[in-house]
């Protein structure tokens, strides 16, 4: 073929300006992909705030809040961004500031707030305090504190924020049989919530049994009432507040996935079971998957993690100027044996993967999954501590929280640790740290741990009863000592101004 009629392959060079367009339309985890695949992307985004920003989205997992720019530009957003990110994963809190709470009271934390429950007999007091957060620009002075005295007496609360939803619970006995007794409020006016069928509900939950344990989750219009009778018997009462739709459950523990899936783990027939519930008809539930868990979870306590971010993005509320992306939340299940010897203790085994992965069940897996297969996409954690020094795990978002209390009885010098496990997407693979049993080939999660000592002046030398831990704070609750029990709160992240200006 002569010279002249080739074919001449030609490279053109697009601009900068057409690039900057481009890179502007890709949503995080695109923009990160593009930038690691081409080393000239990376550089000029490195050079541009926003784009910048939206990179460091992606690493974090995080997504951008609804927040308008003219209040917060890009350039304080990715400084409080980058700070925020550091301090979580070196577990370097910004403020810590403790709540002396007077005994007796029942206290914990939810929706964002610590709650304590005062008793009086045939009424009670409620006071809420909220937690501070650097992503909305609310330090600990401007928090929000709610003080309100109920007609009826209050076990426990839940708190969802993003609805202005608490509901409370009261226990009580009637005819042998013991009887829940739940209220529907407003948050901030305590009157009867607008999309509650009634202010009331109250069921017999058929038991005679005396109740250990109460837990309350809202997931939504769906709300799962979880009760532990003296000798281990549990229940689940799933309920739509907008109509009184419910329903009882007889798993170990049940998750929401979001108001149609639900998660509960049980033992049956010899085999330990995760069971994947459709829920979007209270009054018909219906078993949509099985899958098996490992056979050395038969006979165990399973108990899920909770989850303190955001299940998908309606439910964020309008202040944050970034919030952790839905899709990369951490589902957690722990199994701890039940009978332990005096001489020896069996360690515990936590699982990790996706929540994702059960978002979508119509794919064709058969209706009992073996462990073989979808194990494929789990990691296992060996915790080689006594149960009873360990209180959590508490998860947000990607991240999973715990405390190891030192030994009681110890002849060398001990601390109270706090400890992190961090499964940010798009981090650089590492060797596999010691204690994971099982790191399935497709489960995507590269587990990056850390801890610190706990300085004695934030515990005053005191056990840690119980952690708690949201997207901006960890909460600490202390034994009680002379009357009051503690509640140290530690903060993360530092507010930067917002008067700063967007610039490229």
């Amino acid at each position: 073929m002569p010279l002249r009629r080739q074919t001449i392959m030609r490279r053109f060079r697009i601009s900068n300006d057409v690039l900057l367009s481009i890179l502007e339309y890709l949503d995080p985890p695109s923009l990160w992909r593009v930038c690691k695949a081409f080393r000239r992307a990376y550089l000029l985004v490195m050079e541009y705030q926003s784009l910048r920003y939206k990179y460091e989205l992606a690493i974090s997992g995080m997504k951008d809040g609804p927040v308008a720019y003219s209040k917060a530009p890009p350039i304080s957003r990715l400084q409080l961004l980058l700070t925020y990110r550091k301090d979580w994963l070196q577990l370097a809190w910004a403020h810590e500031h403790r709540l002396q709470i007077p005994m007796p009271a029942q206290v914990g934390s939810s929706g964002g707030f610590i709650h304590q429950i005062h008793s009086h007999g045939v009424y009670s007091t409620l006071e809420l305090s909220e937690l501070p957060s650097s992503r909305k620009n609310r330090p600990p002075t401007l928090t929000r504190h709610m003080k309100y005295t109920t007609s009826s007496a209050i076990d426990r609360v839940a708190v969802d924020l993003f609805q202005a939803l608490i509901v409370t619970g009261h226990i009580f006995s009637h005819q042998g049989q013991i009887g829940i007794q739940l209220h529907f409020r407003d948050l901030w006016s305590f009157a009867k919530h607008p999309r509650a069928r009634a202010l009331t509900y109250e069921l017999s939950s058929q038991v005679s049994a005396g109740i250990v344990r109460m837990a309350i989750l809202v997931c939504g219009s769906k709300l799962a009432v979880s009760l532990e009778f003296s000798g281990g018997r549990t229940k689940h009462l799933i309920l739509n507040w907008s109509n009184f739709d419910a329903r009882w459950l007889d798993d170990q523990d049940v998750r929401f996935l979001d108001e149609t899936y639900l998660l509960g783990v049980s033992s049956r027939s010899g085999s330990s079971i995760l069971s994947l519930y459709n829920v979007s008809k209270v009054a018909s539930i219906s078993v949509v998957r099985e899958f098996e868990l490992p056979e050395t979870w038969i006979g165990t306590n399973m108990k899920f993690s909770p989850n303190s971010s955001p299940i998908s993005d309606v439910s964020q509320t309008s202040d944050a100027l970034f919030y952790t992306a839905p899709e990369t939340r951490v589902l957690v299940i722990t199994s701890t044996p039940i009978a332990i010897s005096r001489s020896e203790y069996y360690p515990m085994n936590w699982l990790f993967l996706k929540e994702s992965y059960f978002r979508y069940p119509s794919r064709r897996d058969g209706f009992r999954v073996s462990w073989r297969h979808w194990g494929q996409y789990c990691l296992i954690k060996e915790i080689d501590v006594p149960p009873s020094a360990i209180c959590g795990p508490y998860t947000s978002g990607t991240k999973v929280f715990y405390v190891e209390n030192a030994p009681v009885h110890s002849s060398r010098i001990a601390s109270t640790r706090l400890r992190v496990i961090d499964f940010s997407p798009f981090s650089d693979p590492v060797d596999s740290p010691r204690g994971w049993t099982c790191v399935g080939p497709r489960a995507s999660l590269i587990p990056t741990e850390n801890s610190r000592s706990i300085p004695s002046s934030s515990v005053d030398g005191l056990p840690v009863k119980d952690v708690n831990a949201t997207e901006d704070n960890i909460v600490l609750f202390l034994e009680a000592r002379q009357g009051y029990q503690s509640a140290n709160v530690l903060t993360f992240g530092t507010p930067v101004s917002v008067a700063s200006r967007a610039h490229r």
